[in-house]
């Protein structure tokens, strides 16, 4: 947006003036700074007032009309408040009253999508963004020190959650689309096949309800583009649990609190919204919980399946500390040899490790749980093949996700939510880092309001 240099030069001739006149003393920077931010934000919820009652001369009252389609009646000039980015901005504009359905009008609301006594898409988004980053009280304490007046935290609460319940209704019209025979069959005309992959990560965390704590789910689409370094590859290879080569990128989270039945038809339906069917190979790195493989095999059958690396690797340490001792050497020798057979692809070799430890009474429990794990799994983690097909097999992307909603803001000390305001802050934070929060409207700001002749 461009600003004629000459108006602006008259402003900042103004606002140095206004300086001057309110300093008793030579102030310093930090003085001039602050006495400047005061004074920019006054002059400009003043200039918003007045850009607002200035619409009043475009819409003269007899261009009016109901949704009842009568003509309301001028009632006079009533006062409306708006919260903004620049403060409480309190204007002027006519009000009309029906007298066959008795419903108030303000055309100059309509026109500017003003609802008097909230606040604005631009406070609202800012508010939100707080919101999801930090605790709604911190939020309110950050909105000051950068707003320069008063936000409550129950604001910030509001704002934060109506962007996570525009992202829920987007999210249940894309399941309705996914659901809808027509409309797939329609999808798979019009499909445009691409060649590449495209990836997947489910897993679930748990996060504290006023009561109880409950289990928020989240999965997340991603690419894996290769990391083009200037270094030398090392003649060794790489290192055991090592995929440095290889980065996640496009990250896009979804979440909710839902048993997985319904949490599949969230899968499918963001999968679709992200075009993934398109990709020539959908691969999914998960964990090896049953409900995660069970939706996999449900909603993508042909999709190649691989065990976190990490998941997988971290059944050993248990069974060598419970056997050798934590830190020991016989211990390290252990856990270095099998964590090898594993990435390998040698996993019998792995399974019968185990099994030998099976008599070792500190190690059993921990031996079976890990051949159980194996076992079940196995088809899912031949990692010498994977790698040599290029795939990554262990990139954290999903643990990240999970630590990054769930933990880093959903569990903060003290924190207990109701389930509608959890699932709300965490679908907001999933848009946040997802980078699609510009393409939420909140809720209150997509009403469905009356269209007038003007």
């Amino acid at each position: 947006m461009e600003f004629s240099i000459e108006r602006m030069e008259k402003v900042a001739e103004i606002l140095a003036e206004e300086i001057r006149e309110k300093s008793a003393s030579q102030p310093d920077i930090h003085e001039m700074e602050g006495m400047l931010r005061e004074l920019v934000k006054e002059a400009a919820r003043l200039g918003l007032q007045k850009a607002i009652e200035q619409g009043e001369e475009r819409y003269p009252s007899q261009a009016v009309r109901c949704v009842c389609e009568k003509q309301p009646a001028l009632v006079g000039k009533r006062t409306a408040v708006l919260w903004t980015v620049f403060g409480k901005v309190t204007y002027q504009r006519r009000y009309y009253h029906c007298p066959d359905c008795h419903q108030g009008h303000s055309p100059l609301d309509q026109t500017y999508g003003i609802r008097p006594g909230q606040v604005t898409s631009g406070l609202a988004s800012l508010l939100g963004v707080l919101g999801v980053e930090v605790a709604f009280e911190e939020a309110s304490q950050l909105a000051e020190r950068f707003l320069l007046f008063k936000v409550s935290d129950n604001t910030v609460r509001k704002q934060t959650e109506g962007y996570g319940q525009a992202q829920a209704q987007a999210e249940k019209e894309w399941i309705r689309q996914a659901e809808d025979e027509k409309l797939l069959q329609m999808r798979q005309r019009r499909l445009e096949k691409r060649a590449g992959q495209v990836y997947a990560s489910l897993d679930g965390a748990h996060v504290p309800l006023q009561e109880e704590w409950r289990e928020l789910k989240t999965v997340c689409w991603y690419e894996v583009a290769p990391i083009h370094t200037s270094s030398p590859k090392s003649h060794h290879g790489q290192r055991v649990g090592e995929q440095s080569h290889l980065q996640a990128k496009n990250m896009k989270y979804y979440c909710d609190i839902q048993e997985s039945e319904q949490f599949g038809r969230l899968v499918w339906a963001t999968g679709l919204q992200n075009n993934v069917d398109a990709y020539a190979e959908i691969i999914f790195v998960c964990d090896g919980a049953a409900w995660i493989w069970r939706l996999v095999e449900q909603y993508f059958p042909q999709a190649v399946q691989i065990v976190d690396w990490y998941h997988a690797s971290q059944y050993l340490t248990p069974i060598a500390e419970a056997a050798f001792g934590a830190n020991t050497p016989a211990a390290q020798e252990w856990l270095t040899q099998t964590r090898t057979d594993l990435w390998e692809g040698r996993l019998q070799d792995v399974i019968q490790a185990c099994r030998v430890l099976l008599r070792h009474p500190q190690a059993h429990s921990w031996a079976e749980k890990a051949m159980t794990y194996y076992t079940h799994n196995e088809k899912r983690m031949d990692y010498a093949r994977f790698r040599q097909q290029g795939y990554l097999i262990g990139s954290g992307t999903i643990e990240s996700a999970c630590k990054q909603i769930a933990a880093a803001r959903l569990k903060r000390s003290g924190a207990r939510w109701t389930l509608a305001g959890v699932i709300a802050t965490a679908k907001a934070r999933a848009a946040w880092l997802s980078k699609s929060w510009d393409q939420l409207k909140p809720l209150y700001f997509n009403s469905s309001l009356t269209t007038y002749n003007l």
